[in-house]
């Protein structure tokens, strides 16, 4: 379910009877919302009392899933603008990984979070363990991802992994980043992702940052004491990034 707010797209996971277990269809459904959006900012949750519950177990697990998902993780990660994840309640094994995927997560007090894959015989690849380790700690990472442990809400907000929030604050926070330099997030973000971006395209996006319009509005707006109103434009280009 996808609805516009001004500069903000919201994506709800809307499978709330299966707790917003993922399909293939579903994750294709996802992956195109999120390519196609050319807002500046996304919020994405989930319908009803859960965020996501991870891959519908009745849908199977085959080889399709998982290539699809894993494109699915790759437009959340590539996308330039930032991605807010509001955590509304439990983000189990795929549900996990997609709060992984986002720059910014916001969890309610029902939020909690696991990675069971070692209880379904499920691999994981290197952005998942490098990502946990660095999100949430080395030894807590083994521990979700080996013994299948859970991270409560109260761990998840002490380590840093998420702010805790409902959903008004998801938006707030979307709606600050979506008022920042469109090509200085891009930049960011590609920096954050050495392993889908390459060294000259993260290169490019650098001196893209610098050189835009964007650049010396704030500074203007610095001088004047204001708001900068960035517009994502590149030097000498005609339409937003």
């Amino acid at each position: 379910m996808r609805e516009q707010r001004g500069r903000i797209t919201l994506l709800t996971i809307n499978r709330h009877e299966r707790r917003n277990a993922l399909t293939v269809e579903l994750v294709r459904e996802l992956r195109d919302a999120i390519q196609a959006s050319a807002s500046r900012a996304i919020v994405l949750t989930g319908a009803g009392s859960a965020f996501c519950a991870g891959a519908d177990l009745k849908d199977g697990l085959g080889g399709e899933f998982f290539a699809e998902f894993e494109r699915l993780i790759h437009a959340l990660r590539r996308h330039s603008a930032p991605i807010i994840a509001h955590v509304n309640g439990p983000a189990i094994g795929a549900g996990m990984m997609l709060t992984m995927a986002c720059d910014i997560r916001v969890a309610a007090e029902t939020a909690r979070f696991a990675l069971p894959v070692a209880d379904m015989a499920i691999g994981v690849d290197g952005w998942v363990a490098s990502s946990l380790v660095g999100y949430v700690g080395a030894s807590r990472a083994r521990a979700m991802l080996i013994a299948g442990a859970p991270l409560p809400l109260g761990d998840a907000v002490s380590c840093g992994y998420v702010t805790a929030g409902e959903s008004e604050r998801a938006v707030e926070i979307a709606e600050v980043a979506a008022a920042k330099a469109p090509l200085t997030v891009r930049n960011i973000k590609a920096e954050l992702a050495p392993d889908l971006f390459s060294a000259d395209e993260r290169s490019s996006f650098r001196d893209a940052a610098m050189s835009s319009p964007d650049f010396l509005e704030a500074a203007a707006a610095r001088r004047e004491g204001r708001a900068p109103l960035f517009t994502g434009l590149e030097a000498s280009s005609e339409k937003p990034a």
